[in-house]
């Protein structure tokens, strides 16, 4: 009997506090316009965390609440509601700006550390103007890529110049002859930026860039030949 009160006094001490099950910074990769789970957890499942908080530390050593930091707004979820013991933070559309320490702290001030490194897109270069041809009528594809296929860059323009200017074709139309006419290639591959241009026409032909938020492009010298027959 007397053993049956004591473990049941060390079940209820468990229950009413949480003690994470790792206290070592944990590293984590994510992708720039993807998703990332911050791992926290009790390490006890019979434990509930009643009060736990996740910070971020900025360049200068400020640790600012991730639920009162703007920058995170509308895109931070937490588990615990769903499972008590629980306490992962989840981040979708990962900006670069979200790359540094977090740090999850339960009572009585025990801390998990994790360091998430976000990779962006680095566009696949080449040295010179890349050279794609196609025929009137039909359809061609421009090639440009992030090195890192997982990585969604948080911004892509396609242009094309004309009367001696760079014009913008996608995802905005400056060109009404391009409207409805162009289409990323592979939309279900965020690193693939690639633009497909149906119905071609002569008209078409000449240099088009590809450019991302990083400040990077790639240009492209597009021939359109006459379909034969």
């Amino acid at each position: 009997m007397r053993d049956h009160f004591y473990l049941f006094i060390f079940m209820l001490h468990f229950s009413t506090g949480c003690i994470v099950s790792n206290e070592q910074t944990i590293f984590i990769t994510g992708y720039t316009g993807a998703s990332v789970v911050l791992p926290c957890s009790c390490a006890h499942p019979q434990s509930t965390a009643t009060t736990f908080s996740w910070e971020f530390q900025y360049s200068d050593n400020r640790l600012i609440p991730v639920f009162e930091d703007e920058k995170y707004s509308g895109r931070r979820e937490l588990f615990n509601e769903r499972s008590p013991t629980n306490l992962s933070l989840l981040i979708t559309d990962l900006r670069m700006n979200d790359q540094g320490y977090y740090r999850c702290t339960t009572e009585p001030n025990i801390i998990t550390y994790v360091n998430l490194k976000v990779k962006g897109c680095d566009l696949v270069k080449n040295r010179r103007t890349v050279a794609v041809s196609g025929y009137s009528g039909g359809s061609v594809v421009l090639p440009c890529s992030c090195t890192e296929l997982l990585a969604k860059p948080e911004h892509i323009q396609w242009t094309y110049f004309v009367e001696n200017y760079y014009k913008e074709i996608y995802p905005n139309h400056q060109i009404e002859s391009h409207k409805n006419r162009v289409k990323l290639f592979n939309p279900n591959t965020p690193g693939n930026l690639s633009l497909q241009i149906s119905a071609l026409t002569t008209d078409d032909r000449g240099v088009y860039q590809c450019f991302v938020s990083s400040q990077q492009l790639v240009y492209f010298r597009l021939t359109v030949l006459h379909a034969e027959g």
